[in-house]
């Protein structure tokens, strides 16, 4: 068994994957060559993949970004659920900000209780 991989007819970029026999024969447009690690959209020329521009891969990766944006909650929620989102964000920042504090006060309380001991020992203290 071992893995084909197929590119569009069309403009030769990657499309899908499959594990076939050992004696499978490569049909046009597949190759035995793994895409994995190519800059994107890589193409196949020849039965080799070859990378995108650095132009044909930054276009690319904001067409992904516009396409999953269409999908994320933001974009359908209600007034209430937005107002809801920016309490959460607003009690996640005060948590972080009274973890801080603490940390602060613990610090600032082991500062005075080091200062405590060096007094005492100062005056005759054990």
């Amino acid at each position: 068994m071992k893995g084909i991989y197929r590119a569009d007819a069309t403009n030769q970029t990657f499309v899908s994957s499959d594990v076939v026999a050992d004696d499978y024969q490569l049909q046009a447009n597949e190759t035995f060559e793994n895409p994995t690690g190519k800059l994107e959209p890589a193409k196949l020329v020849n039965g080799s993949w070859i990378d995108a521009t650095p132009e044909e891969h930054e276009a690319y990766v904001k067409a992904q970004q516009a396409e999953a944006a269409k999908f994320l909650p933001a974009n359908n929620l209600s007034a209430g659920d937005k107002a809801m989102n920016a309490l959460g964000v607003q009690v996640a920042q005060l948590t972080k900000d009274n973890l801080t504090l603490t940390k602060s006060v613990d610090a600032l309380g082991k500062q005075l209780a080091a200062m405590q001991m060096n007094s005492t020992k100062e005056n005759g203290g054990n």
